[in-house]
């Protein structure tokens, strides 16, 4: 990938091109590290001094997941890998830049008597983690996803729906889509911008990064969230039902071990039912989403959606990113 995250930190130190309501940039961080960046100003942009127009820094996952591929034309972006308008791009509402055995079993893709050797090894990574053997832990990791494949004949850990190799979630949105990501980020998208050198081929995913960061990837992340959160900062998780990787039964378990002073009151707040009607007064829609709110922190629940939800689910999504960030038009 092209170093994928937007930081506006860099939008006033490193633009060299703009067009319309988009800039970008190629910029060198340190010497022989680039970061390449894209900024969107949103065409739907209101302004209002009570409610200002919010900008979404979008970093995709992995780690080492290209933001700029797959999460903007393949997700959240105003145009898709057809380069056809998003009609649920969140443009609309901002500028952006160990449960795995008992699930699967749950949903019938296990047997019996595969679960517990997985939930042996599963036993393993959480020792490993809490010995601070974070390396170690995403070996030992690394190996029960490989196990996971061929005890439940390659089922797709973003999705339980589906099996490798039978179709993402992408193409499930886009069943008839004649280009390639690949193709698109080293060809049109590539000249569009012109500042990204020749010798340098855009990858989905930069296996370098990915490799760079085992010693932190098993590294829990519920001090820094207690933090935010004990500093007012609004937090919202939100998770896909059928997926499998970061599983629901998992988040849940993360969200309990948090030490955050309103946990409590938050898991006994009861969960709204989203059916995102236009007309709430005479609304016959299916429940799309669950949620649960206390004070900064919010949890969503989105139904029908594996790991990517925006892709899987993109009308949920963005109204979901619109209760989130609050924008003037919501």
């Amino acid at each position: 990938m092209w170093r994928a995250a937007v930081l506006l930190c860099f939008i006033l130190q490193g633009a060299t091109v703009a067009a319309d309501n988009e800039t970008w940039g190629y910029v060198e961080i340190r010497h022989k590290a680039h970061l390449f960046w894209w900024y969107y100003k949103s065409p739907h942009r209101v302004s209002s001094p009570v409610k200002p127009w919010p900008t979404i820094l979008w970093l995709e996952g992995g780690p080492g997941g290209s933001g700029v591929g797959g999460g903007n034309f393949q997700g959240i972006g105003p145009l898709d890998v057809n380069l056809k308008p998003h009609n649920s791009t969140w443009l609309q509402k901002a500028d952006f830049q160990l449960s795995y055995a008992q699930l699967l079993h749950d949903v019938s893709r296990l047997s019996d008597e595969a679960v517990a050797p997985l939930n042996r090894m599963a036993a393993i990574v959480k020792e490993q983690i809490a010995a601070g053997q974070f390396t170690t832990a995403k070996m030992t990791w690394t190996n029960l996803v490989d196990l996971i494949d061929q005890q439940s004949d390659g089922v797709d850990m973003l999705n339980f729906l589906l099996d490798k190799g039978e179709g993402s979630s992408t193409s499930q949105v886009f069943p008839s889509t004649p280009n390639t990501i690949d193709g698109l980020m080293n060809g049109v998208i590539k000249e569009k911008l012109k500042v990204i050198p020749k010798n340098i081929i855009w990858q989905g995913v930069a296996i370098q990064v990915f490799e760079a960061m085992n010693a932190t990837y098993m590294k829990p992340a519920i001090d820094e969230v207690d933090q935010l959160l004990a500093y007012g900062v609004n937090v919202s998780v939100y998770n896909g039902q059928f997926d499998v990787i970061c599983s629901t039964i998992g988040v849940e378990a993360w969200v309990k071990k948090l030490k955050w002073a309103g946990l409590k009151s938050f898991l006994s707040t009861p969960r709204q039912a989203l059916r995102y009607c236009d007309s709430p007064a005479r609304c016959l829609n299916p429940v799309k989403a669950y949620a649960r709110s206390y004070q900064n922190l919010n949890f969503y629940w989105i139904l029908g959606a594996g790991h990517k939800v925006p892709v899987d689910k993109p009308d949920v999504a963005l109204r979901m990113i619109s209760s989130i960030v609050q924008s003037p038009d919501s």
